[in-house]
């Protein structure tokens, strides 16, 4: 292997790795290729652990695009916040963290260190990025000011916000329209790097190498002061990273091809999942993922904690994101009870199921070891004379629903 070989070899390993992207747990990615047909994407447990695992955006063109969006990971109450999301879209994963609980009338001071959000100067949460942790201490910072008789409406304001598709579509629609131009230049660089000049010092050497490198510094410069001109846009508060970004754009070709991932990704951040399922996945696939989150809020695991306080607060979130949530399923025209229903048996010889995961069994009495001991429900007497239906059992979570 001769030592240009060697050198394009190592270019292709490095934008393997720009390729692949850190999923954190509780987030979900949406992916696409083409731009029509997005898939919602967890963090697998191949190549990841608790904290997280590896995912693979579209490494070919058009190379796709990218969104994250974050389970909201605290509970709110009106006497206090506390650590850990009240519900899951995963039925048989949550979050490992600590579960703290800080009261409002003891709450002095709010930061924000990168992800670490810090209560009265101790670490109180790790967010999955420093922009979700930017709008955590807000919450906090603004529920603290507000008297007490109003932080029910203050909470219920939070979850609405979090669930409202409409500014999704209207940041969307602001996205593309500016940064079309960074698409083609994207994908465009793409076939310059790995295309056009391999195949020119194939045939002709290194003579025109000079010209190459300064066409190849033309895209890299363009891409990156089109980029800092949208990040500065969409995200005016990430000074530090938007400097970082720029720099390592303007000096790497590899991470130039990637820079339209880099603002795309944190665009939707600060909403919940399904939010961004119901705009970009299709009907199926946010009826499997809202059928996931309302039965987790219907049928939830015990809470860890025994403060009386923290409970309240697990109780008084989940009741305010289910009210948020069946008003994104009626937008929907999707009907609450309807995703609740048991399913129908797989085999005659199954008699229950979990009614949070929709695992089933071939006995009635007993708890489900995946949910934390949730009692079975048996399934319904089937009409007499009608044969109960039959459907292969439903698979486990996988990576991708």
């Amino acid at each position: 292997m001769s030592d240009l070989e060697l050198l394009f070899l190592v270019l292709v390993c490095l934008y393997g790795w720009e390729c692949a992207c850190w999923l954190r747990s509780g987030s979900v990615a949406f992916l696409t290729w083409f731009g029509y047909r997005w898939r919602a994407v967890f963090a697998g447990s191949v190549l990841g652990n608790r904290h997280g695992g590896f995912i693979l955006a579209a490494p070919l063109p058009p190379l796709g695009r990218i969104l994250t969006a974050n389970e909201f990971p605290l509970s709110f109450s009106t006497e206090g916040a506390l650590t850990g999301a009240c519900s899951t879209i995963r039925h048989n994963f949550r979050p490992q963290q600590p579960n703290r609980f800080c009261r409002f009338d003891a709450l002095q001071k709010v930061e924000v260190r990168g992800r670490k959000l810090l209560v009265n100067g101790e670490l109180f949460l790790k967010a999955a990025s420093p922009a979700l942790a930017g709008s955590l201490a807000n919450h906090l910072r603004d529920l603290a000011k507000t008297p007490v008789s109003q932080r029910a409406q203050a909470i219920d304001k939070i979850f609405r916000d979090i669930f409202d598709a409409k500014v999704v579509k209207k940041r969307w629609r602001d996205f593309q329209k500016q940064t079309w131009l960074i698409r083609w230049l994207v994908n465009a660089l793409f076939l310059y790097l790995f295309i056009f000049v391999p195949v020119l010092i194939w045939n002709f050497g290194l003579k025109f190498w000079l010209s190459l490198l300064v066409e190849l510094l033309a895209l890299t410069t363009s891409i990156a002061i089109l980029f800092h001109r949208a990040h500065k846009n969409f995200y005016p508060k990430s000074e530090d990273e938007r400097l970082t970004h720029f720099l390592l754009i303007l000096l790497s070709p590899v991470t130039s091809i990637r820079a339209l991932d880099t603002l795309s990704r944190p665009l939707f951040e600060t909403f919940h999942p399904l939010t961004v399922a119901s705009v970009f996945c299709s009907p199926e696939q946010f009826r499997e993922l809202a059928g996931r989150a309302l039965r987790d809020l219907q049928f939830p695991v015990s809470s860890p904690s025994k403060d009386p306080a923290a409970q309240m607060a697990e109780r008084d979130s989940r009741s305010s994101l289910r009210k948020a949530l069946e008003n994104l399923l009626k937008q929907n025209r999707l009907n609450p009870e309807e995703l609740l229903r048991p399913p129908p048996p797989a085999d005659e010889s199954c008699r229950a199921y979990c009614p949070r995961c929709l695992a089933q069994f071939t006995h009635v009495k007993g708890t489900c070891p995946d949910c934390v001991d949730l009692a079975l429900r048996a399934f319904p007497e089937p009409d007499s004379g009608r044969p109960r239906p039959q459907q292969h059992e439903r698979s486990r979570d996988s990576t991708s629903p």
